[in-house]
């Protein structure tokens, strides 16, 4: 049997049976952000019950519709052979923690629930450019849509907060990372690839005040109509520049504070059921605000949002500001750090000095192979302490809209090839030590409640490795 240090996504050999706990939760990221896009679009097939744990059962389809999207979203990379085995036993730690959650009266509140599915109806209006695309798609209202995947997402939320309860607050100390690379077999301890680690200031374009201006005394005007008697939704879907909310009368659904952005909370919360806002700029534009339903720190809200265009000159304006920023690096009258303070507009980078991340292993090291082209050809000529002519740069928003600007990027440092160590690798080997951990008291947290709950495997995944543990000893 196997142990794994996990690392980089990727897993190497170090002793004795471990349940890859990386795989676990990107099947949870996948199924919570896909999940409408393959539950709606996968094929009928003939269902049945697999298992049962507590009062909860498996369906086959459940599998086959995950698998579905997996294979979808590997790309050119096989799937493993066993991986319907690994689906399998996802969903069986899924449903005992749901078990367990209805023990411990652990629960997600019809608001917190309807929140979530207003925010995955939101994403995929975004992706599909519109409320009515999205229903026409898959022939389905919205509310139908949520109505059909309600229960499975209060299933969801439910056994995410049970896990939460058990397992969230497992750290790891300096002795145990250190016992824990100590214990991996000499001959397993795996071997890295050369690694980057970089800096970058970003600045996007900012648009010019008379493109502000026009898009003000547009709203101004939809404002005005509104006012004199001109119905909120119809001049939403006429106007509204939110994709995700224009076709539905500018509904954002309920939302809680901390969801949008400050500027449009701040006026929202202070607004009387019924009571239209004044304009309000966030990052995104324009808004006028309607709130329709306050109940407590939830609010139903719809808005109208105008944007303001950027133009050819913006670019321009952003590029000459670029060079003058790298003219002051090459006189040193800054520092590369004290440039992504005062310069930088990408707050996640410029939270940490500048410090990028890769968002593949979620460290701040980067193969080079997992550097876009642009900016190795780049990087490959400059050495450590060093950094790029201003580059353009291309961000994706979270509406999935391309943001484009430009970057200078700092060379912090470069390992060589070599075998695993604490002193380069420690976040690494911490991160692993903390997997490790986590699995143990996920292995004990199964075999404590597994033997409490009633649990019923069919034929047809018994088979499976993974399975083993949750039989139990008569079976």
């Amino acid at each position: 049997m196997k142990n794994y240090l996990i690392v980089g996504g990727m897993q190497w050999a170090v002793g004795s049976k471990q349940f890859s706990i990386s795989c676990l939760r990107s099947f949870v990221l996948v199924f919570l952000f896909s999940f409408f896009a393959f539950a709606l679009n996968a094929q009928i097939i003939a269902d049945k019950v697999v298992a049962v744990v507590g009062d909860n059962p498996i369906l086959l389809s459940d599998i086959e519709m995950q698998y579905v999207q997996a294979k979808a979203q590997s790309e050119a990379e096989p799937l493993p052979e066993n991986f319907k085995c690994e689906i399998f036993e996802r969903l069986m730690l899924e449903k005992l923690f749901l078990a367990q959650a209805k023990i411990d009266s652990v629960v997600a509140s019809p608001d917190e629930v309807e929140a979530e599915l207003e925010r995955r109806i939101r994403y995929f209006n975004s992706v599909f450019g519109s409320k009515e695309k999205l229903e026409e798609y898959y022939g389905k209202s919205t509310n139908e849509l949520k109505d059909d995947f309600r229960t499975d997402i209060e299933s969801q939320m439910v056994s995410e907060k049970m896990r939460g309860k058990a397992l969230g607050n497992l750290k790891v100390s300096p002795a145990e990372v250190k016992e824990y690379f100590n214990n991996i077999p000499k001959d397993s301890i795996p071997y890295f690839n050369s690694e980057l680690e970089m800096l970058q200031i970003v600045r996007f374009p900012v648009v010019n005040e008379t493109q502000k201006t026009i898009a003000m005394d547009k709203l101004i005007k939809v404002r005005a109509d509104i006012v004199g008697g001109s119905d909120f939704s119809l001049q939403a879907i006429l106007y509204s520049e939110d994709p995700g909310s224009s076709v539905d009368g500018g509904n954002l659904g309920m939302i809680e504070r901390g969801e949008l952005v400050p500027e449009f909370e701040a006026v929202a919360y202070r607004l009387k059921e019924g009571e239209l806002s004044e304009i309000v700029e966030t990052p995104f534009g324009f808004h006028v605000i309607i709130v329709d339903e306050k109940r407590g720190e939830r609010l139903k809200v719809r808005h109208i949002l105008v944007k303001a265009k950027l133009v050819q000159q913006d670019y321009l304006d952003c590029k000459q500001t670029m060079d003058s920023i790298k003219h002051q690096l090459d006189v040193d009258s800054i520092t590369f750090k004290e440039a992504v303070g005062k310069f930088s507009m990408d707050e996640t980078s410029k939270a940490v000095g500048g410090l990028m991340t890769n968002n593949k292993s979620g460290s701040s090291y980067f193969e080079k192979s997992e550097i876009d082209g642009s900016l190795i050809f780049a990087i490959d000529k400059i050495k450590v302490d060093e950094y790029t002519d201003v580059l353009p740069f291309a961000a994706m928003e979270k509406t999935a809209e391309q943001k484009n600007g430009y970057r200078i990027v700092y060379l912090k440092s470069e390992t060589k090839p070599h075998k695993a160590n604490l002193k380069l690798d420690y976040p690494k080997i911490q991160n692993a030590a903390k997997n490790a951990k986590t699995q143990r008291e996920l292995e004990r947290w199964i075999q404590l409640y597994k033997d409490k709950t009633f649990v019923r495997i069919e034929q047809d995944f018994r088979n499976c490795e993974q399975t083993q543990k949750w039989l139990k000893i008569s079976e």
